[in-house]
């Protein structure tokens, strides 16, 4: 798995230019969204407000578009979005507990569920994480110029430092 780190404060539109980058892969999936923490605008609907309540929601990757195009949700301070195949059933995901695996940089990274293609995480709120095949980080590298790999994103971005060893250490003060 290609581990990417992305500022939010670098992305105009936010997760739609992560989307756009990834030649909108927003509508080859649906999306199972887990763990998110959300803010909906004033003019929000009530249907759409009452699709997003629930945690491990199932949408097509249309209405998660929509949605956020229309500047109905905004995402706060974490999400999960697990790309999975058009037309997965809610049965076929009710068995994965939603959470996300801590350790994105542990070489034995699982998915969400055995059905997810790619993780989108809404890192701490001011960060987008993309866990993805290599392959997808070909179109990382070439649309998204401010994405990097953890470590050398939480150097440009953060007072996180590592060892000799690797170990992360965080500067206070």
């Amino acid at each position: 798995m290609d581990i990417w780190m992305i500022s939010r404060r670098e992305l105009k539109n936010d997760l739609l230019d992560i989307f756009t980058a990834l030649n909108d892969i927003q509508f080859k999936y649906d999306w199972i969204i887990s763990d998110h923490d959300i803010w909906y605008s004033e003019d929000c609907p009530a249907d759409v407000k009452s699709r997003w309540q629930w945690t491990g929601l199932l949408l097509p990757g249309e209405e998660l578009a929509a949605h956020c195009a229309a500047g109905y949700v905004h995402f706060c301070f974490g999400a999960i979005l697990s790309a999975v195949p058009k037309g997965t059933k809610p049965e076929q995901v009710w068995d994965y507990v939603p959470g996300w695996e801590e350790d994105f940089e542990d070489p034995d990274y699982q998915f969400q569920t055995p059905l997810t293609k790619l993780e989108i995480v809404c890192y701490d709120g001011y960060a987008w994480l993309v866990v993805c095949k290599p392959e997808l980080s070909t179109l990382i590298r070439e649309h998204l110029p401010h994405a990097m790999p953890p470590k050398e994103w939480y150097l440009a971005y953060t007072q996180t430092r590592y060892d000799e060893q690797g170990n992360k250490m965080t500067i206070i003060g």
